[in-house]
């Protein structure tokens, strides 16, 4: 199948793709709120949004940091092990996992729960 038909079916995810290539990376550790802060300080940030039945959504990095502050700042899950959408707007929040591999960005990885 082409990357750009491929859909999401399945959370969480193994692998990352664009729509012109696969990207090869794995994921290195889940991150909080003060995880995300920390590293928007100090590296250029690629959110990638996972959302089951829809195309991964690559944010780049001149709309990241806009991105953090308008939209995931208020839908992080600090702790996916008990998560609790009724605490969060719209009853919708993401887990937050940090991708390392033969990428030119730092890849932060958003899997959407809703």
């Amino acid at each position: 199948m082409d990357n750009d038909k491929k859909l999401v079916t399945q959370i969480p995810l193994t692998r990352l793709w664009k729509d012109e290539e696969d990207v090869v990376a794995k994921r290195s550790r889940y991150l909080t709120t003060e995880n995300i802060k920390q590293v928007l300080k100090e590296f250029p940030v690629e959110f990638v949004i996972a959302d089951i039945g829809c195309k991964l959504q690559w944010i780049g990095l001149d709309a990241s940091f806009d991105f953090w502050k308008t939209e995931l700042r208020s839908h992080l899950i600090n702790d996916r092990d008990n998560i609790d959408l009724d605490q969060f707007p719209d009853n919708y929040a993401y887990v937050a996992s940090q991708w390392f591999g033969e990428c030119q960005n730092m890849i932060i990885l958003l899997e959407k729960h809703h």
